[in-house]
C-alpha cells in the first residue's frame, strides 16, 4: 500500500479528501500546515505527496521545493485555484507530477494520482533496468550504447508526450522513437476508439484496421503483451508491396488497459528484449493517447449536438418550442407561401427569414430586408417601390426600391405593424398582384418575389382597435410562426452563451475557454426583456472584460449582478440599463466615479450611457429617449 502526505491548511478539505484516498487504497498521512507536512515527510517517506499551493506560512511551492531537495523520488500533486495557472505552471516546472484545480472532482484526481502512480513505475522500471545494464556494461560497450539511448528515449517520451496535443503528434513521436531501436519496414498505429468496437482514423497514416470487424478489434483489444503475427492471423493488417514481413505486435496498455497497438512490419528477426523494451516505451504514452481519443470524440460530440440544436445557422435551440419552429420551417421553405412572423424584439425574427430564403429554391437570390418603422410614409413608399427622376424634390435620378431589387429573391417587412393604414392599401395589392408603379412613375412592374413579414405587435389586437386592415391580416397570416420569448425557453440559455463565445473566440482571437457556473446561474436567473440579442450582448460585454480564461460573475453587467426590483415589468433592455443606472447614482449620491468604480467601467463609458439616456446631475430628465 502507498504512502500518501495529503497538506492543506482548511480541515474539512483534509477530512474528506483523506477518506477519498483512503478507499482508493492508499495509507493517508494528514498535515494542516507545511512545517507538519515535511517532520511527516522525513519519518514517513510517503510516495505521494498532494499540497495545497496557497496556505498561510509555507506555501506549495516552497513545499514542493523543499520535498524535491529531501526526497527528490517523491512524487508531488498540488493543488490550485483556477486563478493560480501561473503558480500551476511554475510548480511543474519545479518537477510536480500534476496540478489540479479547486474544487477537487474525483476524476481530476484519479487523472493526477494514475500520473504520479505513472511516474513512480517509470522510475522503478528505470532503476531496474539501470541494475540490469551495470552488470552486462563490462561485456558489451555496444549493448551500452543501446541501452543509453533507450534510456534518453524514456526520458523523452516522460518529459514532452503531455506536451502534444494531437493523435498524430504523439503517434509520430513515439513511432520515431521506435524507429531508433528496430530496424523497421513499416509500421501502423492501431488506435481504438472509446467503444474498443473499431479504430479511429489518424492523419498521415493508412486506415488499415478499416476492414476489421468488431470481433478482430475486441480480439485485439483483449493483447496485453507483444506477440509475433502469423501469416493466418489479421489478413488485413497486411501491406500491400511488403513481401511476408515479420509483423510483431506491441499494445500500448495503461494499467492493463490496452489502449491500441503499434504493428512493426520487418524483414529481419527482431529480438526479445528490444520488443520489451520498446513495449515498456510506447506504453509511457498510452494514457496520454487515450486522453486524446476521448476528448476528440467528446469534441465530435459537442460539435453534433449543437449541429442538431442549430439547423438553420444562427438559429439555435433545444427547447421542443424551437423544434417545433424548426420543422415548420422545414415544411414552408420550398413553397412561396407568405410567412408572417411574430414575436418579441430580439428573439431572432430576420434569422427566421433568412433561415427560409436560404433552404427555399430562392436561396441563390437576393434577400431583401426592410425595418419599415425606420421610415416616415412617404420615405416608406420610394424605400419600398422606387422612384422616377423627378418625382419630388431631390429626386435627381430613378431608383429601384426594395420590392424589384428582391426580384426571383425574397422581401423580409420588419415590424409590419408599423405601417400607416394608407399605406396598407398599397401593399395589400403588391401582395395579390405582385405589381406595383414607382412612385412619379405610371409603368406598371411586375416581380417576383416570397414576402416574409414580422412584427412585435399581436396583429389580431391591431385589427380589432382599426389600426391594421383586416383583409390584409389575413393576407400575411397565411402561415403564422410566433417565436417564443427566451425567457420561457431558459434550458437553450447555456447553447446560446456557448455559441456567442464561440464566435467572439473566433473573431477576436481564441481568449475565453468558458462561463463558470456562478455566472452561469445569473444569466439563467435572469428574465431577458431583450431575448437572444441582449444575452449576445451580455457575452460580448463579458468577453471584453474577462481577464482570465472565464467568463466569471464580476465580468457580467452589474444590472444581472445586483439585480433589479423584481416586482416591475420591463419592457426592453435599455428601460432595464436606465432603470439600474438611475438606482446606482441615486445610491451614491449622484458620484460618478463611485459609481464608475463600483460598475467597473471607466468614467467615459459611464458618461455615454448618461448622455444616452439623457441623465443629468439632478436626475433624470422628462426626455428618456
Amino acid at each position: 500500500m502507498r504512502k500518501l502526505l495529503l497538506i492543506d491548511d482548511e480541515e474539512g478539505v483534509r477530512n474528506i479528501l483523506g477518506l477519498s484516498l483512503r478507499n482508493d487504497g492508499y495509507n493517508v498521512l494528514l498535515a494542516g500546515d507545511g512545517r507538519k507536512g515535511l517532520e511527516l515527510l522525513k519519518g514517513e517517506q510517503p510516495d505521494i505527496v498532494l499540497t495545497d499551493i496557497k496556505m498561510p506560512g509555507m506555501d506549495g511551492i516552497e513545499i514542493l521545493k523543499k520535498v524535491k531537495e529531501t526526497r527528490p523520488e517523491t512524487e508531488v500533486i498540488v493543488i490550485t485555484g483556477h486563478g493560480d495557472m501561473n503558480l500551476a505552471i511554475k510548480s511543474l516546472q519545479l518537477d510536480a507530477s500534476d496540478f489540479i484545480t479547486k474544487p477537487v472532482s474525483d476524476e481530476a484526481l484519479s487523472i493526477a494520482l494514475a500520473r504520479a502512480e505513472n511516474r513512480l513505475e517509470t522510475r522503478a522500471r528505470l532503476r531496474e533496468y539501470t541494475d540490469n545494464m551495470e552488470n552486462l556494461v563490462r561485456e558489451k560497450t555496444r549493448e551500452l550504447e543501446k541501452t543509453y539511448k533507450g534510456m534518453e528515449a524514456f526520458y523523452n517520451i516522460y518529459q514532452h508526450i503531455s506536451d502534444k496535443t494531437s493523435l498524430k503528434e504523439v503517434l509520430d513521436f513515439i513511432i520515431g522513437k521506435v524507429g531508433e531501436f528496430i530496424n523497421y519496414q513499416h509500421v501502423q498505429p492501431l488506435i481504438f476508439n472509446g467503444r474498443k468496437d473499431g479504430f479511429v482514423a489518424v492523419e498521415g497514416y493508412e486506415p488499415i484496421g478499416s476492414e476489421m470487424g468488431t470481433t478482430e478489434a475486441r480480439e485485439l483489444a483483449s493483447v496485453v503483451e507483444p506477440i509475433t503475427l502469423k501469416e493466418i492471423q489479421f489478413d488485413s493488417l497486411c501491406v500491400k508491396g511488403l513481401n511476408r514481413p515479420l509483423r510483431v505486435l506491441i499494445p500500448l496498455v495503461k494499467h492493463g488497459d490496452v489502449i491500441g497497438n503499434i504493428v512493426i512490419y520487418s524483414r529481419e528477426a527482431i529480438s526479445e528484449k528490444d520488443v520489451r523494451f520498446v513495449y515498456l516505451m510506447v506504453s509511457q504514452a498510452a494514457g496520454t493517447v487515450r486522453r486524446i481519443v476521448l476528448q476528440d470524440e467528446k469534441l465530435r460530440d459537442l460539435h453534433n449536438k449543437i449541429a442538431r440544436f442549430s439547423r438553420y445557422g444562427e438559429l439555435i435551440g433545444k427547447d421542443h418550442k424551437m423544434q417545433q419552429i424548426y420543422d415548420l420551417i422545414g415544411d414552408v421553405a420550398p413553397t412561396n407561401v407568405t410567412v408572417l412572423i411574430q414575436g418579441e424584439s430580439g428573439t431572432g425574427k430576420e434569422l427566421i427569414a433568412r433561415a427560409i430564403h436560404m433552404n427555399s429554391l430562392r436561396k441563390d437570390k437576393p434577400f431583401v430586408a426592410v425595418n419599415c418603422s425606420s421610415y416616415p410614409l412617404t420615405l416608406l413608399e420610394s424605400e419600398l417601390f422606387g422612384h422616377e427622376r423627378g418625382a419630388f424634390t431631390g429626386a435627381v435620378r430613378r431608383r429601384l426600391g426594395c420590392f424589384e431589387r428582391a426580384h426571383g429573391g425574397t422581401i423580409f417587412l420588419d415590424e409590419i405593424g408599423e405601417i400607416p393604414p394608407v399605406f396598407q392599401v398599397k401593399l395589400l395589392r403588391v401582395l395579390e398582384t405582385q405589381e406595383f408603379q414607382r412612385v412619379g412613375g405610371e409603368e406598371a412592374i411586375k416581380v417576383d418575389i416570397r414576402i416574409v413579414v414580422a412584427t412585435n405587435k399581436e396583429l389580431r389586437k391591431e385589427v380589432e382597435r382599426g389600426a391594421f386592415r383586416e383583409d390584409l391580416y389575413y393576407r400575411l397570416n397565411i402561415i403564422p410562426i410566433s417565436l417564443p420569448p427566451l425567457r420561457t425557453r431558459k434550458n437553450d440559455i447555456p447553447l446560446l452563451a456557448g455559441h456567442f463565445l464561440a464566435k467572439l473566440n473566433a473573431s477576436q482571437g481564441e481568449k475565453v475557454m468558458g462561463i463558470t457556473s456562478e455566472a452561469m446561474r445569473m444569466l439563467m436567473d435572469y428574465h431577458w426583456p431583450g431575448n437572444v440579442r441582449e444575452l449576445e450582448n451580455t457575452i460580448e460585454h463579458a468577453f471584453i472584460l474577462t481577464k482570465g480564461e472565464f467568463i466569471t460573475e464580476e465580468s457580467l453587467p452589474a444590472y444581472l449582478r445586483f439585480g433589479l426590483d423584481k416586482g416591475k415589468d420591463v419592457s426592453s433592455f435599455e428601460e432595464n440599463e436606465l432603470r439600474f443606472l438611475t438606482r446606482m447614482l441615486e445610491q451614491y449620491q449622484w458620484n460618478k466615479f463611485q459609481v464608475a468604480k463600483k460598475l467597473n467601467i471607466s468614467r467615459s463609458t459611464l458618461y455615454a450611457k448618461l448622455k444616452k439616456y439623457h441623465i443629468e446631475c439632478s436626475g433624470v430628465t422628462a426626455d428618456r429617449g
